[in-house]
């Protein structure tokens, strides 16, 4: 049998066992502890190491400078305010925590505080790690210590430690289940903790648009947010996600008002329209806005909206966000219009694009009506044989409209949008550009959506018959070179673009997806509206009650296998009880020592009658005797010496 590591103690002692558990829950914790807090357990562990008993002054130099780290640690941030915080409660407690368990550890002498330490820390750690990384260290912290507690009770070698300690584990794992779905849970105002590494906190929307060659475009497949729907997804081509709402041409920056009026699209506009409902998951942008679909209707995240049904949060986001929301999926917004607003959306500059400005005065001497004026608007765009490129020519940003329409004609969205808005007020069509994201459908799985970076998007919204109308201006390219598609294209192409790597990426996110959805984000809320179900509904019941047997009947499948495979050979299963009886009196097997030598060693030193069963165990296990008698006479034998053992 092969033997243990040289550096695994075979039976290690309580202390040793407790620096175990120790590790195994302090390594996450690791990850949170401010620079002077690191440098106080450093010494602590030095200190633990060297194994010298410290004096009583060592001792109160150590707790002082334990109180020195914990209060460079946490300075700047002990306001009432500050204090009234869950988080830093918590790692307030950690450092005391800490400080305690090094003080205690230095005595070298074990006491219940030390016991139930390790348990205190691991629970303290979960409020500030949220990720599926840290779900799969807590299953397997929880078996370690599981694995630890079982070695201080069996104290024998560490490979009947781990069969005994998975076998309970297993075991175990119902009831695990059945407390975290039922369980009071304690609701806190939702807080989503991370692991703290370095985050780029950028996207391709920052409130404003430029019409240069870099305004808007961040051709990045970096996540900016998930989406999961209650329901179907609906069509691609009516995904909009709304971010800012831009009405003033500085130059070649569109900037959103300064001021804005307070009222916005009344609520009887929604009682007449079907909502859709979805959970965003929205990752650091370093910016205010939440992103809600067009048109947006209300969101659970303390969220401010105006009367452009912009959603901003008061600070910054840099921190993933959580929020559900509720939208209509539609492409007009009736509302009405100041004379403010009205003067503002009519807005441009004389003095610039005059081509496009001549190209205008034909269309306003045809026809009066805004409608009529629109749809010229759109065949003058299309008999251009404008290109959609990611990649367009330089152009003459002093008159941008015209040396997009008229010279080069290569464009992104952008381009598209800002030409069409400028070109709408010249022809007394009020206008304004929104700004945000349009997902281009490659990134979808049944009701889970990815948003990324390079789905940055600019459209235009013009104002007729008492209502802001979504206009979709990359629809009237003639050419597209690359980047996203047109409308009518993105439906037809979303399967196209997906090879088998991003196919397995995007299962890979949803399944994400899901675990932070039942598992990460499974609150009282959650809790309450199954129980809900329970009440209400039969066949969820039924269906709740057949899954958790047959994840019964699994683990008992597993926990059988694992208990059989520990009895093979069936000669070392037939010799398993007799181990035992030998270890309880006083006559153990070494973990390096061989069957042979261990059998002989008992018969010379100990005058116990074991050579018939060595010779017949290694008949069987080495030279293959296919005599079915020969594992009876290897039982009998094993009957007899059990008995002599015993008398």
């Amino acid at each position: 049998m092969q033997s243990l590591p040289h550096w695994l103690p075979t039976k290690p002692t309580p202390l040793q066992l407790l620096d175990i558990a120790y590790i195994v829950v302090i390594l996450p914790i690791f990850l949170i502890l401010k620079t002077p807090m690191l440098f106080f357990v450093a010494i602590a562990l030095f200190l633990i190491i060297k194994g010298d008993i410290p004096s009583t002054k060592r001792v109160l130099m150590l707790m002082l400078l334990g109180g020195v780290a914990v209060f460079l640690s946490l300075y700047g941030s002990f306001s009432f305010s500050g204090l009234s915080r869950l988080r830093l409660f918590v790692e307030l407690l950690i450092y005391l925590l800490l400080i305690a368990v090094a003080l205690q550890r230095l005595t070298r002498t074990i006491n219940f505080y030390l016991k139930l330490s390790p348990a205190l820390l691991m629970a303290l750690s979960l409020f500030f790690f949220h990720s599926i990384g840290m779900l799969i260290y807590v299953i397997l912290e929880v078996y370690l210590l599981l694995l630890v507690l079982m070695w201080a009770i069996m104290r024998t070698e560490i490979r009947a430690v781990l069969r005994v300690a998975t076998l309970f584990y297993l075991i175990s794992l119902p009831m695990m289940v059945l407390f975290f779905i039922f369980f009071p849970r304690i609701s806190f105002e939702h807080a989503t903790y991370g692991f703290k590494g370095e985050i780029v906190k950028h996207s391709g929307h920052d409130g404003v648009m430029h019409i240069d060659n870099e305004g808007l475009l961040v051709p990045s497949n970096r996540i900016v947010m998930e989406v999961g729907f209650e329901g179907a997804i609906p069509p691609m081509h009516q995904l909009y996600f709304r971010g800012s709402v831009l009405y003033i041409q500085k130059e070649n920056t569109w900037i959103p008002l300064q001021i804005k009026p307070k009222s916005s699209v009344p609520q009887k506009y929604y009682a007449d329209h079907t909502l859709t409902h979805y959970k965003v998951t929205l990752y650091p942008t370093n910016k205010k806005w939440l992103y809600l679909l067009d048109i947006p209707y209300e969101t659970t995240t303390k969220a401010k909206t105006d009367y452009d049904l912009e959603f901003k949060v008061d600070k910054n986001i840099d921190e993933p966000i959580l929020y559900k929301a509720t939208s209509h999926i539609g492409e007009s917004i009736e509302t009405s219009l100041s004379a403010y607003l009205l003067h503002i959306a009519l807005a441009f500059d004389p003095m610039r694009n005059p081509k496009s400005i001549a190209a205008i005065r034909k269309i306003n001497a045809s026809t009066d009506i805004p409608k009529e004026r629109l749809v010229a608007i759109s065949n003058l765009f299309r008999s251009q044989y404008l290109t959609y490129t990611l990649k367009p020519d330089a152009f003459d940003l002093k008159n941008a409209t015209d040396s997009f329409l008229f010279d080069t004609k290569k464009g992104y969205c952008t381009h598209f949008a800002s030409a069409f808005a400028t070109l709408c007020r010249m022809a007394g069509i009020p206008s304004r550009i929104v700004t945000g994201y349009r997902p281009n459908g490659g990134d979808s799985i049944q009701n889970y959506l990815i948003v990324r970076q390079k789905d940055a998007h600019a459209w235009v919204e013009v104002y007729i018959d008492s209502a802001w109308q979504r206009v979709e201006t990359t629809s009237l390219a003639s050419v597209i070179q690359d980047g996203i598609e047109t409308t009518n294209q993105t439906e037809q192409n979303a399967e196209n673009q997906q090879n088998e790597w991003d196919k397995l990426s995007l299962y890979l996110h949803y399944i994400k997806y899901q675990v932070d959805t039942w598992i990460l984000e499974y609150s009282v809320l959650s809790q309450k509206k199954l129980y809900s179900y329970f009440k209400s509904d039969t066949f969820f019941v039924l269906k709740f009650i057949g899954f958790f047997l047959l994840f019964v009947v699994l683990l008992f499948v597993a926990w059988w296998i694992f208990r059989r495979m520990q009895c093979r050979p069936k000669e070392l299963c037939v010799l398993s009880p007799l181990f035992d009886l030998l270890a309880k009196k006083g006559y153990p097997k070494d973990p390096s020592e061989s069957l042979n030598h261990y059998f002989e060693r008992l018969c010379h030193e100990h005058q116990l009658p074991l050579e018939t069963i060595n010779l017949l165990y290694h008949q069987i296990r080495y030279q293959k005797i296919a005599q079915p008698n020969t594992l009876l006479q290897l039982k009998a034998e094993i009957k007899k010496a059990t008995q002599h053992l015993l008398s």
